[in-house]
């Protein structure tokens, strides 16, 4: 489970990305049905006034939500990594076991995550506007979520679990047990939901960039569309660099063409001082060729798949020709972009 976790990675990632596209990171703090600020006005009577009231427009509400959301996706992601390392030193069965030969200790690479989220995203589910898909989504993950979450923090605090012939351990496990397969299925559900509404809306905020000629931020952003594209194509087929030599390129040869030309637009945009003024940009390679990492990383992901030899996995770290490097790639680029459109 954890190794095919590895694209939904690089789309959470990218949400994160998606979020603050226009370059908005105002109104974050959670709203209440009203948010009101006190206006105190001074006169010669020293009068006090009233609070005035102000409400957000539905465009905050919508991104305040929006984002909230992405949040929990980005919780709901590293939850279910976390269920993957648990169940790869506990048994996948109802009564508490630790599995012979693991070489790990119980508790490995599992983290515990504040709920505070999941209260939240909870009640933005019943505020407009309304989210079709994900708000019945959120309200039926959340208890179960919230039980693991908690679960995973005592667990990844105990040091006196294996106490009273592992008691405490037993107890975790049937908690975790009982809501894993729930968190994981409704999990994916939503990440696939909050993912498609992420492309919606960065495909609307580059053709905004299109329209208004901002070409650098327009081919930074698409071509990092045109990668997570490559990432939805491998795991729609369920492919790990465990079995990459299965990976059908007929969907992917022609994303890597469209990568190449809009990677080219990106590196004549940035040579052009009249774009760069334009889109107030002072650096003239603000990527550091991050972008043909990206797409080099492509090139020799395709080029290992037609070699028909599997990869050398035993060193640490992702190889050459893996869809891990690739992502690794695509993961420097979403942090360089925000770093340069976003911060």
């Amino acid at each position: 489970m954890r190794k095919s976790m590895l694209t939904k990675s690089a789309a959470a990632a990218f949400l994160a990305l998606a979020l603050t596209a226009c370059g908005e990171k105002e109104g974050r703090s959670l709203p209440s049905e009203e948010v009101t600020e006190a206006v105190e006005t001074e006169t010669e009577t020293e009068t006090e006034t009233e609070p005035e009231e102000e409400t957000l427009s539905p465009e905050d509400m919508d991104l305040v939500k929006y984002n909230y959301y992405v949040d929990l996706n980005n919780d709901i992601f590293e939850v279910i990594d976390s269920i993957g390392y648990y169940f790869e030193v506990v048994g996948r069965e109802e009564e508490f076991s630790l599995l012979p030969d693991t070489g790990l200790t119980y508790g490995y690479r599992v983290y515990g995550k504040n709920t505070d989220i999941v209260d939240d995203c909870l009640m933005l589910a019943d505020m407009e506007p309304a989210y079709e898909e994900l708000d019945p989504l959120v309200k039926e993950i959340a208890d179960p979520l919230r039980d693991i979450m908690t679960t995973f923090s005592d667990v990844s605090d105990s040091y006196d679990y294996a106490d009273n012939q592992y008691q405490k351990a037993k107890e975790y496990h049937a908690v975790i047990y009982a809501s894993a397969d729930k968190v994981t299925d409704l999990g994916y559900k939503f990440m696939d939901a909050i993912a498609q509404m992420g492309a919606e809306r960065t495909a609307q905020e580059e053709q905004k960039f299109l329209d208004e000629g901002r070409l650098i931020i327009y081919n930074a952003s698409h071509a990092l569309t045109i990668a997570r594209q490559v990432l939805d194509v491998i795991d729609a087929q369920e492919i790990t660099d465990e079995n990459i030599t299965e990976l059908d390129l007929t969907e992917i040869r022609p994303l890597y063409d469209e990568l190449l030309k809009v990677v080219a637009d990106f590196d004549a945009a940035t040579s052009d001082n009249d774009q760069l003024m334009k889109e107030s940009i002072s650096n003239s390679r603000p990527f550091d060729g991050l972008y043909d990492g990206l797409a080099q990383a492509l090139e020799w992901m395709m080029k290992q798949v037609d070699s028909g030899r599997p990869l050398d996995l035993s060193g640490s770290g992702a190889p050459l020709g893996s869809i891990g490097h690739f992502s690794e790639c695509m993961g420097k680029c979403i942090d360089r972009y925000n770093s340069v459109f976003v911060e």
